[in-house]
């Protein structure tokens, strides 16, 4: 939408081509993947160690500005930390809760990731609508939607939070919902972190 209405530097066109080729490249990525583990029903992805804190600052980089254009804050904060991960995959979760958080009326959204023990927890809250009580037990079901009115207006399919809570399942990690209706919602995906941790960890007490 940028790039068709408004008139920009040579800098700017080569930063959204950018942005909209990575972004294509792991649609297409994950796409394959979901195919693997969906329709040949494999139960094994290979997991990457990566700094917890880095994708998580490149996950979430672009969607600033667009969630400024719909008057919505976004707030990051990350621990250092080694997570064992499929790129494409976990940040197709990341990006799927903040778009449930925008879709909820959000002024504001929180995401952060924080270390504890053997644990990194990636917790994205905000200050939206909230989720009925009795709805939170059903929300990862497979094409289960809270506000079917509101989800088909935002061309939604239920999908997304199943999704989301198999691909945490099969990353061995825990995803845990909390709600207050009208206050807003927090999700939190807890993952183990890596052995690559206890390298940090002895770095640091030798500086």
């Amino acid at each position: 939408d940028m790039l068709y209405q408004k008139d920009l530097s040579r800098t700017e066109v080569k930063d959204a081509a950018w942005y909209i080729w990575n972004e294509g490249m792991r649609l297409e990525a994950m796409a394959l993947k979901m195919m693997d583990l969906t329709v040949l029903n494999h139960q094994e992805i290979p997991l990457v160690d990566i700094p917890a804190d880095e994708f998580l600052e490149d996950a979430v980089h672009g969607l600033e500005t667009a969630l400024q254009a719909e008057g919505i804050v976004l707030e990051f904060r990350g621990d250092a930390a080694y997570i064992q991960v499929d790129y494409d995959l976990m940040k197709t979760v990341l990006l799927n809760l903040i778009d449930n958080a925008r879709k909820a009326d959000s002024s504001r959204i929180f995401l952060e990731g924080s270390r504890k023990d053997r644990e990194y927890h990636i917790t994205v809250s905000d200050d939206g609508k909230g989720i009925p009580e009795e709805e939170i037990s059903r929300i990862t079901e497979a094409f289960y939607m809270v506000d079917k009115s509101r989800s088909r207006k935002q061309h939604g399919a239920g999908l997304g939070l199943s999704l989301v809570s198999r691909i945490v399942e099969l990353h061995h990690g825990k995803l845990l919902i909390e709600s207050v209706l009208g206050e807003g919602t927090t999700v939190r995906v807890i993952l183990p972190c890596c052995d690559r941790q206890d390298e940090l960890s002895e770095k640091g007490e030798r500086l």
